[in-house]
């Protein structure tokens, strides 16, 4: 004797999958032109290190140029914010794809360590912004010497 199960069947679940799916080339061919930066993800992208007595942050701008990037730093925060500049196009060029984005753009940090702002040092080079935020001398852990009775 075979053994057969029932297995329930809904002639809806597949027009549900085939919209998820067009659902998806949609969200994901606007993406390739109009949708703000924001919407694309986080940018500009960030690496985090924190040592002792700093936190370096190296920021990934590329395309930006120095005079159009500002940082700004406050108590446990510190902020990138700029703006990428579209370039000019002539009336009779025409674009089939256009992926790289302009327009204004932020990103903030915050720490844990209060940050020393009159020492914070910044470089730019090639399109990557490198910080040094050094800690506050009251947020550096300091070692305590035990004495012997």
């Amino acid at each position: 004797m075979i053994k057969k199960d029932l297995v329930s069947y809904d002639p809806l679940d597949r027009f549900f999958d085939i919209r998820e799916d067009f659902d998806n080339v949609m969200r994901d061919f606007l993406r390739g032109f109009s949708v703000p930066v924001s919407s694309r993800g986080v940018f500009p992208l960030a690496d985090v290190k924190e040592d002792e007595d700093k936190y370096t942050v190296t920021v990934e701008v590329p395309g930006i140029e120095k005079k159009d990037l500002k940082i700004k730093v406050k108590e446990n925060s510190f902020l990138v914010e700029g703006e990428k500049k579209e370039e000019t196009r002539e009336e009779k060029e025409s674009y089939l794809r256009v992926e790289r984005s302009y327009g204004n753009f932020r990103r903030a940090f915050n720490f844990e360590s209060d940050l020393d702002a009159g020492k914070v040092n910044a470089e730019f080079k090639d399109g990557i912004l490198t910080v040094i935020l050094p800690k506050t001398e009251k947020e550096k852990p300091k070692e305590i010497d035990i004495k012997v009775k």
